[in-house]
């Protein structure tokens, strides 16, 4: 019955990569990020369960908010960490989500830590957004707001 479950996962796994590019293994790369989700999945079968440790490798063009999620079959997920430092995981209807702001351009590292009792399978997915700047407009209505506020307490502090 274990065999049907991880047969039926992978085969769904499959199809849903077809359209989206094929997901990432342990130790892959997921690429350059961008808005549009990179995959990666993780499978395993053990008679006395064990741990998952699952290293992605992945990169972003500029500094840049990256968004994910996480999902699976035996499997219980204690962290999702990027370049080391933990996210926190969300619980969503159909796993977790994360997301993890203020990344530097470059490459980084994803890990998915976790145990499962014997057998397993989870695939998640990854994006990034360029993370927000302030306008030159909106720094411009900041500072005159400020130097109005800086004029009426001079202004008052003369009277």
């Amino acid at each position: 019955m274990k065999l049907k479950m991880l047969v039926a996962a992978a085969s769904l796994v499959v199809a849903g990569s077809a359209l989206a590019g094929a997901p990432a293994l342990p130790g892959g790369d997921l690429g350059a990020l961008t808005p549009t989700p990179a995959l990666f999945l993780g499978v395993g079968a053990f008679a006395t369960g064990g741990t998952i440790a699952d290293l992605f490798t992945f990169s972003v063009g500029n500094k840049s908010d990256l968004v994910g999620s996480i999902g699976g079959y035996g499997a219980t997920f204690s962290s999702v960490l990027i370049d080391g430092m933990a996210t926190s995981l969300t619980s969503t209807t159909t796993g977790y989500g994360f997301s993890f702001a203020g990344l530097t351009a470059g490459a980084h590292t994803l890990k998915v830590t976790g145990a499962f009792p014997s057998i397993y399978t989870y695939l998640g997915s990854a994006y990034a957004t360029p993370s927000a700047v302030p306008e030159p407009e909106s720094l411009a209505l900041i500072f005159a707001g400020l130097g109005v506020v800086g004029l009426v307490a001079r202004r008052r502090q003369a009277v």
